[in-house]
């Protein structure tokens, strides 16, 4: 069966992840990409030509990945009326899968962000999925402020477990900070 254009962009771009998320950047190549994704020489040159363009397509997929991974573990639908236990309990199970099977993804998101020049190549992206990112994250705070210190803070705590924490996640432990997350972040909502 044949793929379509827009099955192998999404195929492109989950092994760029791959390659980012394993080898780092310096491993991020249309040929590298073209062989993890198991297709002739040539094909992720022709779908996404530049760099910038293949940087662009890796950090959509990303946010698209997360974005359904939160909705996945969450305990019921988002809201500004959740119960902190139900928000941590989402939370944890998003940020365990994020560091464990979706470890390269998160380490890729991450690298892609702080690296200077994939973050000029791409800064209308990067800006663009952090306004998504903090559009929904206001869905449980209410207010934009404290959304964007949710977003920075939950990046923080992944950035700290993949360069510090245990392999596999240590869940008590993560389930402590993002308790701790919550209770800073929206210090009107107690966890039982």
């Amino acid at each position: 069966m044949e793929r379509s254009d827009q099955d192998r962009k999404t195929l492109l771009a989950d092994a760029a992840i791959d390659a980012i998320g394993e080898d780092g950047l310096r491993g991020l190549t249309h040929r590298a990409v073209d062989q993890k994704a198991g297709l002739p020489p040539g094909t992720c040159s022709y779908h996404f030509s530049t760099r910038r363009a293949l940087l662009a397509a890796v950090l959509q997929r990303i946010a698209e990945l997360d974005r359904a991974d939160i909705e996945r573990f969450s305990v019921g639908p988002l809201s500004s009326e959740m119960e902190a236990d139900a928000l941590i309990d989402g939370t944890t199970r998003t940020l365990r899968h994020w560091l464990g099977p979706a470890r390269a993804r998160s380490r890729a998101r991450l690298l892609l962000e702080l690296d200077p020049p994939s973050r000029q190549l791409m800064a209308e992206t990067v800006d663009a999925v952090t306004i998504d990112f903090v559009a929904f994250a206001a869905i449980i705070t209410g207010d934009k402020e404290r959304a964007e210190l949710i977003v920075a803070l939950i990046d923080g705590l992944v950035l700290d477990e993949l360069t510090h924490g245990a392999v596999p996640v240590d869940v008590d432990r993560l389930r402590r900070k993002v308790a701790a997350v919550t209770a800073l972040a929206l210090p009107g909502l107690s966890a039982e």
